[in-house]
C-alpha cells in the first residue's frame, strides 16, 4: 500500500510555514511498513488542487489531504474533493452541533459562515475533531482510500489517534511491511562509510541509502519484512564493521533520550564554552518537550553560579579536545573528548562533534 500526502494552503507554497504535517504523517506510516511515495503542496487554487488530487491518485493507493477545511472563503478542499468523487455535498447536523458547542463554550459568537465546515461528500465517514471545529472525513473513490484532514498539527494528531491509527492497524495487517534499518555513524566521512557498506553488501540485493545530518552519516537499508531472515547475516556483518563509529541505531536520538532521562530533574544548568550554539540547538527543542515545568538554563561561561540540581559542563582543553562533566547529587564524573576533525576548515564540524559526544557522555552517566 503506497501513500501520498497532499498539503493545501498558499501559506505553504509561499514559504510562510513548513509542511511539518507531511513529515509527521510519513513517520506514522513508516512505522507500519507503508511507503510514502510523494509529498505535494499546492496553493488555495481550485485547478491546482484538483490536479494535485489526480496526481496523488495516480501514484498511490492511500491519500492524505491536509488543510482547507476552515470557515473562510479560501477553504474549499471539501468542494474540490467532492467534485473529484462525483457526489453531492450533504449538511451534517451533528457537526454543526459540534461547531456550536465548541465555540460557545469558549465565548465566541457562532456565525453562519461556519456552517460550511459541516458539509461533507455524500457517503463519507465523518471523523470527529476533538481539538477544533472542522471535522475530518474518510471516503473511498476511484479505487483509492482518502483521508481529508484539517491543517493544524494538533487537530491532525487528534483525528489520527481517534480514528486513523486503528483503521491503519486493521487495514494493513495483511501487508508485507517495507522496513528500514539504520546506523548513525560519527567521526567518519560519508565516502569512507560508503566504501565499508558497499563492500559488505556488494552481492546483497537490498535498497541502500545514505543521509548526512551533521555530525552524523546515516546508513539505511530497506527491504520487505519477509526477507528479514535472509538479510540477517548481512545485517550482522555490517553492524560489526560499523561498530567502531556507530552511535545510534534505527532512528534513536541522543538528545531525545537524554531529555527523557531528565524528566524527573527539577533544575538543570548547562555551561558550554566550546560548541557555540550547537549544543543549545540540540537540547532546546527536546527540553521544551520533556521539561515543561522544570527550571533550566544555558551559559557560555563557567563563572556563572547556579544552585541547579544537575550541572552539565563542556569546557575547552585545546583546539582539538574538550572536557565534559556531569555533577549530580554530590557525584562528579568527567571525560576528555578528542575530535577526529583536525584541519582548519573543519572547525564547525568539530563543534558539532563535541556537542554530540557530550550528550552521549551525559546520557550514559546520569
Amino acid at each position: 500500500m503506497k501513500a501520498s500526502i497532499l498539503g493545501i494552503g498558499t501559506e505553504l507554497t509561499d514559504g510562510q510555514i513548513v509542511n511539518k504535517n507531511a513529515s509527521w504523517i510519513s513517520k506514522k506510516l513508516k512505522a507500519l511498513g507503508l511507503t510514502t511515495v510523494t509529498h505535494l503542496v499546492v496553493p488555495d487554487e481550485r485547478r491546482l488542487m484538483r490536479e494535485g488530487v489526480d496526481f496523488c491518485a495516480e501514484k498511490s493507493d492511500l491519500i492524505f489531504i491536509t488543510g482547507g477545511l476552515g470557515p473562510t472563503s479560501d477553504d474549499f478542499t471539501r468542494d474540490v474533493v467532492t467534485e473529484w468523487v462525483g457526489v453531492p455535498l450533504k449538511f451534517d447536523e451533528t457537526s454543526w452541533e459540534h461547531v456550536n458547542t465548541r465555540l460557545i463554550s469558549r465565548g465566541y459568537v457562532v456565525k453562519d459562515i461556519q456552517r460550511q465546515q459541516c458539509y461533507f461528500p455524500e457517503g463519507a465517514t465523518i471523523l470527529f475533531n476533538s481539538q477544533g471545529t472542522a471535522n475530518a472525513f474518510y471516503l473511498e473513490a476511484h479505487g483509492k482510500k482518502v483521508f481529508v484532514l484539517p491543517g493544524p498539527p494538533r487537530e491532525i494528531e487528534a483525528v489520527w489517534e481517534g480514528y486513523i491509527a486503528e483503521w491503519l492497524k486493521k487495514n494493513t495487517a495483511h501487508l508485507d511491511p517495507y522496513i528500514t534499518r539504520m546506523w548513525d555513524t560519527l567521526g567518519v566521512g560519508e565516502s569512507d562509510v560508503a566504501v565499508i557498506v558497499e563492500d559488505i553488501l556488494k552481492d546483497v540485493k537490498v535498497e541502500k541509502g545514505y543521509r548526512v545530518h551533521l555530525p552524523y552519516v546515516e546508513v539505511k537499508l530497506s527491504y520487505f519484512k519477509s526477507q528479514e531472515k535472509d538479510m540477517t547475516p548481512a545485517l550482522e556483518k555490517l553492524t560489526e564493521a560499523l561498530a567502531f563509529c556507530t552511535i545510534a541505531r534505527d532512528g534513536t536520538d541522543a538528545a531525545e533520550l537524554f531529555a527523557e532521562r531528565l524528566k524527573n530533574i527539577h533544575s538543570l544548568c548547562v555551561i558550554d564554552e566550546v560548541t557555540g550554539q550547537f549544543l543549545m540547538n540540540r537540547l532546546m527543542p527536546v527540553l521544551r518537550g520533556f521539561m515543561t515545568d522544570q527550571t533550566w538554563s544555558f551559559s557560555k561561561s563557567r563563572l556563572v553560579k547556579s544552585p541547579a540540581e544537575v550541572h552539565l559542563h563542556i569546557l575547552p582543553k585545546d583546539e582539538h579536545s574538550c572536557e565534559v562533566s556531569l555533577e549530580y547529587k554530590g557525584r562528579k564524573v568527567k571525560d576528555l573528548v578528542t575530535t577526529p576533525y583536525t584541519t582548519m576548515n573543519m572547525r564547525e564540524r568539530r563543534h558539532q562533534y563535541f556537542a554530540e559526544m557530550a550528550l552521549i557522555f551525559w546520557l550514559k552517566n546520569l
